[in-house]
């Protein structure tokens, strides 16, 4: 179908890591491993005071989405990429020997407990401003973390004694990475689905690879189990020239490639808490490439990560929320329509948007 997304003006909120227990559980452990390889690193310094969300984080996102109606009088949708899983660090600490100890959400490991957090995500669900989707099981390259475990690497050792998976190895990779076995990633990727399943009642319509690293392998994969929506392949790490790869996917749009549809090129919406006129100069940014996407015939397509809002500072999540408060308000006073992925291959393929329901 010939979509006029000019007219639409459809957005899509694409957000990350959300059910990941990193980096740091609590400000002690924030503390313990600011001077280790991975915290001091470009990464670590934007990342290292962001947490796992708890209930009144996902409470304050979605009264914030409440407050705004687009283009059709439909509140914006938050799809909040999910990860299934996470490390049993009390045996996993008793124990790196096996196979890696999981905790599948809605449960927690006990340092990263959150009360009442997955019944605000089911509330947020229900009010129609919370849509979850895939981001793998756990988000770890669990193979190159269980070896730096057992090697006795100082870094991954003091990360574990904190509840953290965060060290130099964990960061060198993904858990869909080539360099992961095939068989783990293969094991990994059904039992993330089947948990999928049962968690939203549902099955993934759509699947984010952690870290943009994946391959051919991962996607012919994610297609047997059904799933065929793919984002983020414009910021798919490895190959040459990624500015001229990300130019060919956007010029691809409608990208599609046998039974696989991929969404378009991503619009960073990454305030990274406050400063001054830091939310103003990201809102305008964004804005730009949102109208940018526009007139090219395509919808726009934003990521925003958990760091901005779920943070051991809370001023620096307080920020987040205000500047996205801030893009969803001149989103709506142009008359924006918020989408989700499934909407957006559905309208591409159907001219119609997708029977979501509820979550």
């Amino acid at each position: 179908m010939n979509v006029d997304w000019a007219r639409l003006r459809g957005v899509v909120l694409e957000s990350d890591d959300w059910g990941l227990c990193a980096w740091a559980a609590d400000r002690d452990a924030w503390a313990a491993l600011a001077e280790t390889p991975a915290f001091r690193s470009r990464a670590g310094q934007r990342y290292g005071g962001s947490t796992l969300e708890s209930a009144a984080d996902v409470e304050a996102l979605a009264t914030l989405l409440l407050e705004h109606r687009g283009g059709d009088g439909a509140a914006p949708v938050w799809q909040a990429n999910t990860v299934m899983a996470n490390p049993d660090y009390a045996r996993l600490a008793a124990n790196s020997s096996g196979a890696l100890p999981l905790v599948e959400l809605p449960d927690l490991p006990a340092r990263w407990s959150r009360p009442g957090l997955w019944e605000e995500v089911r509330r947020a669900c229900g009010a129609g401003v919370w849509w979850i989707e895939l981001h793998g099981l756990h988000h770890l390259p669990e193979s190159a973390w269980l070896a730096a475990l057992r090697r006795g690497d100082p870094d991954a050792r003091r990360a574990l004694a904190e509840a953290s998976p965060v060290c130099a190895a964990v960061e060198a990779s993904g858990e869909y990475d080539p360099s992961e076995p095939e068989d783990t990633r293969h094991r990994n990727l059904a039992r993330a689905i089947a948990r999928f399943q049962t968690l939203a009642g549902r099955a993934p319509r759509s699947f984010c690879p952690p870290d943009y690293r994946w391959d051919e392998s991962l996607e012919a994969d994610a297609e047997r189990h059904g799933v065929t929506t793919i984002q983020g392949k414009a910021e798919q790490a490895g190959g040459p020239y990624p500015p001229l790869r990300r130019l060919l996917v956007a010029l691809r749009w409608p990208h599609a490639r046998g039974a696989r549809f991929y969404m378009p090129p991503r619009i960073a919406f990454e305030p990274c808490g406050p400063g001054p006129g830091r939310a103003r100069a990201v809102v305008e940014k964004s804005l730009a490439a949102v109208r940018a996407q526009w007139r090219r015939g395509r919808p726009a397509v934003i990521s925003s990560h958990r760091l901005n809002y779920a943070h051991l500072d809370p001023a620096w999540s307080a920020a987040g929320r205000d500047a996205l408060r801030a893009l969803l308000g001149a989103l709506c006073h142009e008359g924006a329509t918020f989408l989700v992925d499934a909407d957006v291959r559905s309208l591409v393929e159907r001219g119609a948007r997708a029977e979501r329901g509820r979550g």
